[in-house]
């Protein structure tokens, strides 16, 4: 018995990126061919397939094609929910795919004297799959709390138990999930148990059977650009598992310190590196330190990250941590918080103070507890987008009024 643990595809994300976006699907593409050339009996999807639950159409299109490939080679495809994968109260496209019969999906459950059974779907190699889906927030510890672990249990092996959640033993240090499940609520006596949803490639057991997330194809965020060492998926033949690394594209990764220098300094040095070829990579470069005169404002990261993207697929310029030792006073005086706050968004704004006003309200906004934090920060960025689309939209207005007026002064002219 062979099959394919595939994870984390996101398949969608980066949607204002096109190219990393293409480079994401590629590396779907890629593990799936990978599968058939292994000739796996099943490919097992533990989840977040999409980055959305209705996805682009042309995603979509792209993803059926892929997994009829697998098809019509003789594989099967089972799949469990991701946090990404649905929304309440809404249909999700694993839905409709699953409706068509291009895969089966592993959630099946019924409730019995207040215990969660999971039904397992028996595939003809023999193994029989049990699958709880992703949630978010406290509801899926408390999902794992009311498994009937004794039905699960006394499931005949082999058995392999698919889940999309955050093992608290297991979690990377900077993941702050406070809702992470012990190894304690896994049942025990499968074969193998099949995780999503931690982006890193984490090998581990659980009673001496391998309990494996494969991490993310690609990635779904330019944190995971920048953090992930290795990306791919796992073979798994008679449950001994063996990891297959995608690479569709080099990374260059560095961190320029520039303590004690001026702006103008640090400029040249980034100008000089853009210069530089970056074929094929996505190029992530932070700048960190203090500098000694002269402001952030005074290097021009927009020619910079032009220059990087003349050569890389994609430049990432991470100037959070650039400081400056200068320092410019602004004397507020206000009645209210509000007016203080509008005071000094007056002072600062370089686009004008409706649009500081309206970016600065959005970032405030708190996260819903029932949204995760990338559907969140996606949130976030349509919001702001929308505002920038605003100012474009209000500039050309001004810009066509502009015109009009020349042209009734030259038709006066002319009369």
């Amino acid at each position: 018995m062979k099959f394919a643990h595939i994870a984390d595809a996101h398949l969608g994300a980066f949607s204002k990126n096109l190219e990393l976006r293409d480079l994401n699907f590629r590396a779907f593409e890629m593990a799936i061919d990978k599968s058939i050339e292994e000739n796996v009996d099943f490919i097992l999807i533990a989840g977040d397939l999409f980055h959305n639950p209705i996805p682009d159409m042309e995603i979509v299109r792209r993803t059926v094609e892929v997994l009829r490939r697998a098809r019509d080679a003789g594989i099967r495809i089972y799949s469990i929910y991701g946090s990404h994968d649905f929304s309440a109260g809404s249909t999700a496209l694993l839905d409709v795919l699953h409706s068509t019969g291009l895969f089966e999906k592993v959630v099946n459950y019924e409730v019995q004297d207040g215990k969660l059974r999971l039904i397992p779907v028996e595939d003809v190699s023999g193994v029989s799959i049990v699958g709880i889906s992703g949630l978010s927030s406290a509801r899926e510890v408390e999902y794992f709390e009311h498994l009937d672990f004794e039905y699960l249990e006394d499931i005949p092996n082999p058995k392999i138990f698919a889940f999309h959640t955050t093992i608290s033993e297991l979690k990377p240090s900077y993941i702050p999930d406070k809702y992470a499940v012990p190894k304690s609520l896994l049942p025990r006596g499968f074969d193998y148990y099949a995780g999503g949803h931690l982006h890193e490639k984490i090998v581990s057991s659980l009673n001496g059977s391998p309990l494996i997330y494969p991490g993310a194809l690609f990635g779904a965020t330019y944190n995971d650009l920048d953090i992930l060492k290795e990306r791919g998926f796992f073979i798994v033949e008679d449950f001994k598992p063996r990891f297959v690394k995608i690479e569709v594209c080099k990374f260059f990764k560095k961190i320029l310190k520039v303590d004690g220098l001026d702006a103008k300094d640090v400029e040249r040095r980034l100008l000089d590196m853009s210069q530089q070829d970056y074929s094929g990579m996505v190029v992530i470069l932070k700048v960190k330190g203090e500098l000694l005169s002269g402001t952030t404002s005074d290097i021009d990261f927009h020619v910079i990250r032009e220059n990087f993207r003349k050569t890389a697929i994609d430049i990432l310029l991470n100037t959070y941590a650039l400081s400056t030792r200068e320092r410019r006073k602004i004397e507020i005086i206000g009645e209210s918080r509000e007016d203080i706050e509008n005071e000094a968004l007056k002072k600062i704004s370089k686009y004008g103070f409706s649009v500081t006003r309206r970016i600065f309200d959005i970032l405030r906004e708190r996260q819903p507890e029932d949204m995760t934090k990338d559907d969140f920060n996606t949130k976030l960025m349509g919001e702001i987008m929308n505002v920038i689309k605003d100012i474009g939209e209000e500039k050309k207005e001004v810009k066509r009024e502009r015109r009009e007026a020349k042209i009734t002064l030259f038709d006066f002219g002319g009369v």
